[in-house]
């Protein structure tokens, strides 16, 4: 089952909450401590394994290349 992210902008909480699918589509968040709506949903980082290192374009080419490389211009 997914597990969501939110963070409340009364209280500062961050908390996690699993969801199915179903439910994650008629949830209405609310902070577990303060019970505030004034919540939103935050997103963690994304480990990648085997990508080139940061500033290294050495292979890139047009259709793999990212927005910010100059090199495939």
């Amino acid at each position: 089952m997914p597990t969501y992210n939110y963070k409340c902008k009364d209280c500062g909480l961050s908390y996690s909450i699993e969801l199915s699918l179903a439910e994650k589509d008629s949830y209405q968040p609310e902070c577990p401590d303060c019970q505030s709506c004034d919540v939103f949903q935050t997103f963690n980082r994304v480990g990648v394994l085997g990508g080139s290192k940061t500033g290294d374009v050495s292979g890139c080419s047009v259709s793999s290349c990212p927005s910010s490389c100059s090199s495939c211009d």
